[in-house]
């Protein structure tokens, strides 16, 4: 039973079941005994109405006063009997006719209830009692009819299991309305989810219940991600073929030219820039490893595989990297986000260092310093624009620090740059609660 619909509405239908059933038995046994202790109350006072009609004459034979007794004891099958008992002797009411009911004798109390057959298929509740009169013991019992209450306590049963019945099927009714209306927005979501397949928009617009909201909200910044990553992965694919398109027609030149004194010295250069730049791809993809967006992914685990992916791209350098970031730091966020934001950041220090990189994290600061030349100070606010290359001599695309700045961005976090003399500083500052 996969539908949402089925599975609230079959809960709530058994949880009621369970509940009206329960509602139901309790109130008629709660009926059924308030009806049977006020007629063992009117069977009690009846008794003693008998009790002060009994007399004994002087041969000590027990008699009954008519004057005392109810009509209805005189009535044939009424409904209502009583008999006396006394030594060997037991008298019955005229009602009975010529039939006769039980005497059960009270033990251990002075009186006791119970049911049996009555005449005429009646159902009785009989109450006896022992009395004590002028030194003479006996016993009277009182027996009532109750069919007429079971009847009207059987009528009622069923008048609750009908209102009860009603009521279960209203809730259902209205419990299917609230979840169709409830549900009706996830229609919109599906709606919008075939829209986005087709292009037609690029993020989920939802209106609706709070506890569904932040599905959609991640949905959305998944999508955000997802087309985050994909522009940085064309950027990064095209600058690679533009890189290499550039020193294949180098190449291609070199090869034409009649002067080749110097063809080799110049076609080596060349072959090391092109491994480098396929080695830094091949890093990359190599480090960024399982991608678990939204994960709390250890910090000093991705610096520590940055920091030796740029010990062998630039291992012809021998540079120092001092890491200062704790085992225990992690970050919220996009493992790849992470590692192309401080991948730019230490591979562009690593390009300008002259024997070491620094790398440290204070509170939710991120520092990544080298001793290279450093930047002009009137270059510093330009330095994160795409395609700003400080040195044109030196290999690059100018998209690396503008890439580390969008992604900050995407972060709320503040990417700065300052100049150490000597060197670069940069630092890169995220809102709390990101780093842990």
């Amino acid at each position: 039973m996969n539908s949402l619909q089925k599975r609230l509405s079959s809960g709530l239908i058994l949880s009621l079941l369970v509940l009206l059933f329960a509602q139901w038995w309790f109130s008629s046994k709660a009926i059924e005994r308030l009806l049977e202790n006020q007629l063992l109350d009117q069977l009690q006072q009846d008794s003693e109405v008998l009790l002060a009609g009994v007399e004994f004459d002087a041969a000590g034979k027990l008699s009954l006063s008519s004057s005392r007794l109810v009509p209805a004891y005189q009535q044939p099958y009424s409904g209502h009997y009583h008999a006396l008992k006394f030594a060997a002797d037991t008298q019955y009411s005229r009602s009975l006719w010529d039939a006769t009911f039980a005497m059960p004798q009270p033990r251990g109390a002075p009186a006791s209830t119970s049911r049996q057959a009555g005449p005429d298929g009646q159902q009785l509740l009989v109450y006896t009692r022992n009395y004590q009169k002028d030194n003479q013991q006996f016993t009277i019992a009182i027996a009532r009819d109750i069919t007429p209450l079971q009847n009207n306590l059987m009528n009622y049963q069923w008048a609750n299991a009908g209102f009860s019945g009603l009521f279960l099927l209203a809730l259902v009714l209205i419990q299917r309305w609230i979840v169709v209306s409830t549900l009706k927005p996830l229609k919109a979501v599906q709606i919008a989810m075939a829209r986005l397949r087709q292009g037609e928009i690029t993020q989920l617009q939802f209106h609706g219940p709070d506890e569904i909201k932040p599905l959609v909200d991640e949905l959305n910044r998944l999508l955000t991600a997802i087309d985050q990553r994909l522009k940085r992965s064309r950027e990064s694919m095209g600058n690679l073929a533009h890189a290499l398109k550039t020193r294949l027609a180098r190449l291609t030149q070199l090869s034409g030219d009649n002067d080749r004194s110097g063809f080799s010295t110049e076609v080596d250069a060349m072959t090391l820039e092109i491994a480098r730049l396929i080695d830094r791809e091949t890093a990359r993809v190599r480090v960024v490893g399982d991608l678990r967006p939204g994960q709390r992914v250890d910090l000093a685990e991705i610096i520590q595989a940055l920091v030796n992916s740029c010990k062998a791209i630039y291992r012809e350098k021998n540079l120092r990297f001092v890491v200062n970031v704790p085992t225990s730091a992690r970050m919220l966020g996009d493992r790849e986000d992470l590692f192309e934001l401080f991948g730019n950041l230490i591979d562009n220090a690593s390009k300008w260092a002259a024997l070491q990189v620094h790398i440290s994290l204070s509170g939710s600061t991120l520092i990544v310093a080298d001793d290279g030349p450093g930047c002009p100070e009137d270059s510093l606010p330009t330095l994160a624009q795409r395609g700003f290359r400080a040195d044109e001599n030196t290999p690059g695309s100018g998209l690396g620090l503008a890439i580390a700045q969008d992604i900050a961005g995407s972060y709320n976090a503040v990417l700065e740059f300052k100049n150490n003399n000597p060197g670069l500083v940069a630092t890169i500052t995220f809102k709390p609660g990101t780093l842990t």
